[in-house]
Order: structure tokens, then C-alpha cells, then sequence
């Protein structure tokens, strides 16, 4: 799964984590537009990064009559918190849900394993054109035998090894390992094929002890996981952790045909744009893993590769004696003869940032409330209570340091500070604080925004898609100094130079 924040390019309102209320479901009999039909959806991950598009979907093919409200970190922090979400659903605990489908296969669903087979699926171009085949539908029905109704899949990351010991660049590399792996039986028969011990783990789990484990980029930069793992094999793809969307039969009972229709729809027109969002996340948070300089990103030989393939083949002739799961893995195998494997990834040039007095030198605020950001066009996910309050930012000859602070969160960050022109970079040294959605800064995150200053106020817009800032800032001070910032959680010391 994915435990990480979405950064906001904010100046200082940067960290963004998903954490939102709900309510039930409520269909009305009175007029639609007044009384929308809300469906509760319970997502394993802290974030609503690959929800929010099928949220925004509903909303738009619905008028506004029906609203999906995600509740996140569902059995957070639990080793079967998948099957945990699902049983839930299936109690009308939520009316809809959303997990891996890697985690089918443990509640006696076997009509997803051809998605979770190893080194098959290792492209986000081979992903979507899989889930947009028949194949999809067939595999959904077979949820009906638990009561629950399944509604469509949303693509997800590839996921990698991460060797903690060595790299894993071979068969010979797994054998002896104790291998961290999320609730997968699939995923389980691979390492053991490899001649590893396999270990589920929980989502945001530590991961000190194994030997490797696999996961994708975004939660590895997420979690920090580069402080203990050493070695990514960038070019190994095991397989995608797509999203199975499903709802609960009382709920899906409640639902006319055509609002049932539009929630499939909604997940199937939103294929294209969740897969620029899934490898948009690998791109980025490859980017943070390279300017950490933690990792090393290695490649497995050709032989390598090969090798690897025939070491997992007793998974295929495992998964291969469900006659339909054999079917699913060849037709997939035939679609991933016209499809080039996905380009490892690689680490950019690391952005030049010098420090140097600028123009923005001193100390700038804010205060914004949670009704500001939503004022702004937050999403419900954005508003957290990391990304309000009172933000206090020093620069200070190519450093900064800020803090933000309410009732709830005390955050803090500092890093490096280039201006260029009308833009600005902010590269992220080290973040923390009190984070109650963990919505925390990472070492190696980078922002840019463009920037106009006008008699103290200091105006920002993003450079990227992003949320606009709720606030412009005020210059409280010429002079930079520490002092200004909170003293409930200040940055460590020598974060501005002295």
C-alpha cells in the first residue's frame, strides 16, 4: 500500500497527508440536488491520491447527486488490514471499499490472482490496457459469493525489490532471506519459490530485521525506508498493486441502475488519468530517493532476469490449475507481446541550489484556518491539521527554516532556499514535529513556486498543478532569526546558519 504525503507547493504549507470524516449512507426520497446520496468509502492507505479522480467522477457524471466520502487508514497499522477492510464492508460498516487485488486471494476470491503473478504485469502501459479488457468484469463477479458487488479497478504502483542486505539481482540473492511482503498468498508463493521466507508485514510497518522486502518507490520514499534498505532493483517490476473498488450489498441494493452505472464509469473513465498519477508519483518520489543519496538503484542483467522468470514458473503451474486463471495469465501474456516493459527508473540531476543572501531573506507569516483552505479549493483529503494554523517561515542566506503550529499539529521543517528570477526551489533537509495524519516533511522533497512581492506581502502561485496557497505571507521582520519560530517544536539546531 501507499503511506505517504502528497506535498503542496506552499512555500511552507507543504506536507499534505489524507484524513477525512464521513458519514453514512443516505438516500433521500426528497429532491437529489438537495439530498445527494453519500457513500462512505474505507481506504486501507493515509492518502486519497488514487481515489480522489473516482470521487471527483461521481460527483460530475452524478450533477452533484451523489458524493463518495473516503475514510482513510481503515485498519491502519494492522498485519491483515486488507481482509480486515473487506470483512468490514461486507458488515455494512462502509458502504463501499477499496483494496489491493493481492488481498482477494485470502478471503477465497481467486479470480484476481493473474493480476498479482510475478514479473507479468511490468508496464503501467500493460496495466491499463488489462484493465480496460473484458477480463475486468469477469473477474469482479467473482465477489458476488461474499454479498458485495464489485464496481471496477483502478491502476496502482509496480511494485520492487528492496534489498536490505544485497541486492537482489539474481534467484541466488533471495535464497536464505527473511523478504517483507504485504498480504499477498501470490506474493507469498514467489519468495518462497525464490527460496525466501516470506513475512507479511503492516502497511508503514518497520521494516529493520528483514533481509528485503518489496514495495513501490512511493512508499518507500514515503516511509523512509531508504534509511534501511540499500539496494533498489529499478528494473525488476514483481507486479502492480491495482485497486479493487467494491461495495456492499445492502449498499449496492439501495443504488438505482443508473447510479450504479455511473460509479462503473467512473472508475473506467478514470483509467488514463490515474495511471499519469501513478507513474507521476513514481517519477517524483524517485526524484527524492536520488537527492537523499540513501539508495542505490542497481539493474538485474538480462540473465539475470531470465533467471528470475524460471525461478517463479512452480507460482504459474500453481496459479495455472484454476482453468480461468490460466486463461486470465494468457491472454495477458499475449497483450504483453506488443508492449515494451516500463523504463527503470533513473535518478535526475540533482538541482544546483546555492546559498546565497535574497531577496526574500527575513521572517514571513500566515495564519489560515481549515474553512481558508476550503475556501482555496482544497480537497476534504488536503485539509488536515498539519496544513493550518500559524506558519512562521525564516530565510535566510539560502536556508529556511519554518514551523506551524495549532491546537492539534506542531510541525516543523528546513532545508536549502534558491531564488531564480521569479521562482523559487525549496529542497526539503529534514522534517517532523507533532503530525496527528502524519503529514510531516521528508528529507529530499523539492518545491518550486513563482513568487511577487508587493510593500511586506509576499504573493505565491504554484509552478505545478497544485492547491492555491489559502494566504499570502507578511513580513514580520527584515532581519532573520530563529526566534520567530515555535517554540512548542522548533527546528534542530544549526538548521539557519548562524
Amino acid at each position: 500500500m501507499v503511506v505517504r504525503v502528497r506535498p503542496v507547493v506552499l512555500l511552507a504549507v507543504m506536507a499534505v497527508s489524507a484524513g477525512c470524516g464521513s458519514s453514512g449512507f443516505d438516500k433521500s426520497g426528497g429532491s437529489p440536488p438537495r439530498h445527494p446520496v453519500v457513500l462512505t468509502l474505507a481506504n486501507f492507505s493515509g492518502d486519497t491520491s488514487e481515489l480522489d479522480g473516482f470521487a471527483a467522477r461521481v460527483a460530475r457524471l452524478s450533477g452533484g447527486t451523489m458524493r463518495i466520502n473516503i475514510k482513510d487508514r481503515w485498519r491502519f497499522g494492522q498485519v491483515n488490514y486488507e481482509t480486515g477492510l473487506i470483512s468490514d464492508v461486507r458488515a455494512g460498516k462502509a458502504d463501499l471499499g477499496v483494496v489491493g487485488s493481492r488481498a482477494w486471494d485470502s478471503v477465497g476470491v481467486g479470480s484476481f490472482r493473474a493480476l498479482g503473478s510475478p514479473l507479468l504485469i511490468d508496464s503501467y502501459a500493460l496495466q491499463e490496457r488489462v484493465l480496460r479488457s473484458p477480463m475486468i468484469g469477469q473477474m469482479l463477479a467473482g465477489l458476488r459469493p461474499l454479498g458485495l458487488a464489485g464496481i471496477g479497478i483502478l491502476p496502482g504502483p509496480l511494485r520492487k525489490p528492496l534489498g536490505i542486505i544485497r541486492p537482489l539481482l539474481t534467484p541466488a540473492d533471495y535464497a536464505g532471506l527473511k523478504i517483507g511482503v504485504q498480504q499477498s498468498l501470490v506474493a507469498g508463493a514467489t519468495m518462497r519459490a525464490l527460496r525466501a521466507a516470506p513475512v507479511w508485514f503492516p502497511a508503514g510497518g518497520r521494516i529493520a530485521g528483514f533481509g528485503a522486502v518489496e514495495q513501490q518507490i512511493s512508499t518507500i520514499s514515503g516511509n523512509q525506508y531508504d534509511k534501511t534498505g540499500k539496494y533498489l532493483t529499478a528494473n525488476v517490476n514483481l507486479w502492480p498493486r491495482p485497486l479493487v473498488v467494491f461495495a456492499s450489498g445492502k449498499a449496492w441494493a439501495a443504488l438505482t441502475p443508473a447510479q450504479r452505472s455511473i460509479l462503473h464509469h467512473a472508475v473506467t473513465g478514470d483509467l488514463a488519468a490515474e495511471t499519469t498519477v501513478v507513474r507521476g508519483d513514481e517519477r517524483t518520489n524517485t526524484a527524492i530517493l536520488c537527492r537523499r543519496g540513501r539508495l542505490r538503484f542497481v539493474d538485474a542483467s538480462p540473465v539475470g532476469l531470465a533467471a528470475l522468470r524460471r525461478a517463479v514458473q512452480p507460482v504459474y503451474a500453481q496459479l495455472e490449475r484454476d482453468p480461468q486463471t490460466g486463461r486470465y495469465i494468457r491472454q495477458i501474456e499475449a497483450m504483453r507481446q506488443e508492449i515494451s516493459p516500463e523504463p527503470a527508473p533513473v535518478c535526475p540531476s540533482a538541482p544546483q541550489l546555492a546559498g546565497t543572501a535574497g531577496p526574500l531573506d527575513g521572517v514571513w507569516r500566515f495564519t489560515a484556518t481549515a474553512a481558508d483552505l476550503r475556501s482555496a479549493g482544497w480537497s476534504q483529503g488536503d485539509v488536515v491539521p498539519e496544513n493550518y494554523g500559524t506558519f512562521t517561515m525564516v530565510i535566510d542566506r539560502g536556508r529556511f527554516a519554518f514551523t506551524n503550529e495549532n491546537r492539534r499539529a506542531c510541525i516543523w521543517a528546513y532545508g536549502t532556499f534558491t531564488v531564480h528570477g521569479n521562482q523559487f526551489e525549496e529542497l526539503i533537509t529534514d522534517g517532523g514535529g507533532i503530525a496527528p495524519t502524519g503529514a510531516a516533511n521528508r528529507p529530499g522533497e523539492l518545491f518550486t513556486a513563482r513568487w511577487s512581492l508587493y510593500r511586506g506581502v509576499l504573493t505565491l502561485s504554484p509552478v505545478v498543478k497544485a492547491p492555491s496557497p489559502p494566504k499570502p505571507w507578511l513580513r514580520i521582520s527584515t532581519t532573520p532569526s530563529p526566534r520567530f519560530l515555535s517554540t512548542r517544536c522548533p527546528p534542530p539546531a544549526g538548521a539557519l546558519p548562524r
